[in-house]
């Protein structure tokens, strides 16, 4: 089966996430995503901002030299609320347009912001016009220091809403409020969702909650065509979350979650 992985992060110098991989016997490195990728058939990584300090486009620097080596990772950078100026609009319209990147991404929650502040709107623009993807961090925080009302998923409606050329995908579906995030699928047609680190860590012993979550969504929005299969690597093994995934989600849909949804977002 083809498998895009929509949402892994590749700053292997991080400290907490390297701790965290580590505890959880996941080999948090540049070979580590070599073989990870390998033994899982995995076509393409979508490559995602790590450090929601670094100024806008978050890790570019990083991220470029990684899909140089490596063509099968296509980069996201972020959108820093404290970087927002004209000179900043630039430099992201810049990689859009030269190809370099395939999508930004914002950190509603690890940034006491909200989606739908004015400082994001030059960007969403940009996304629309370029017809690349926002992902959007919704849901619960990797840490307790962030605050999570700023990333309550119904905060995109009214983006979605404003920028109906622009494409939103919600991190993670919104976890714990997937319900709320299943209904922006269903109602707005540009809202979009992976299903990445829905449980964290390696363990192959599923709660239940994440199968009967996940087919929720599925069933209520009756959009099997807007999800999209993420890991959130290296915080979950991936192999045991591509198993958790292919529980989860019918197999007559696994071609569309795993592989032609991520494709076509992302314009691969």
């Amino acid at each position: 089966m083809k498998i895009i992985d929509a949402h892994i992060h590749t700053s292997f110098s991080e400290k907490e996430t390297k701790d965290f991989a580590k505890k959880n016997g996941i080999d948090f490195s540049w070979n580590g995503l070599q073989k990870s990728m390998r033994d899982n058939s995995i076509l393409n990584v979508i490559a995602i901002t790590t450090k929601t300090s670094d100024p806008t486009p978050g890790e570019s620097n990083l991220l470029l030299a990684q899909a140089k080596k490596d063509s099968r990772l296509r980069s996201v950078c972020s959108i820093n609320p404290n970087y927002v100026s004209t000179n900043y609009v630039k430099a992201v319209e810049k990689l859009m347009k030269n190809k370099q990147i395939v999508g930004i991404k914002i950190f509603p929650g690890y940034h006491p912001v909200y989606p739908n502040d004015k400082k994001y709107f030059p960007f969403y623009k940009l996304a629309g016009k370029y017809g690349l993807p926002v992902i959007i961090h919704t849901g619960d925080t990797f840490g307790s220091k962030y605050l999570v009302k700023y990333s309550h998923p119904l905060s995109v409606d009214e983006i979605a809403v404003k920028f109906p050329e622009t494409t939103f995908i919600l991190a993670h579906l919104g976890f714990p409020w997937v319900r709320e995030a299943a209904e922006l699928v269903y109602k707005n047609e540009n809202v979009y969702a992976d299903l990445s680190a829905f449980c964290i860590g390696c363990t192959p012993k599923t709660p239940a909650y994440v199968i009967s979550d996940i087919r929720y969504a599925l069933e209520a929005s009756e959009r099997p065509d807007k999800f999209l299969y993420g890991s959130d690597w290296p915080l979950v093994d991936m192999k045991e979350y591509i198993k958790i995934i292919k529980r989860a989600v019918s197999k007559e849909h696994h071609s569309k979650i795993f592989y032609e949804n991520a494709k076509k977002v992302f314009k691969l």
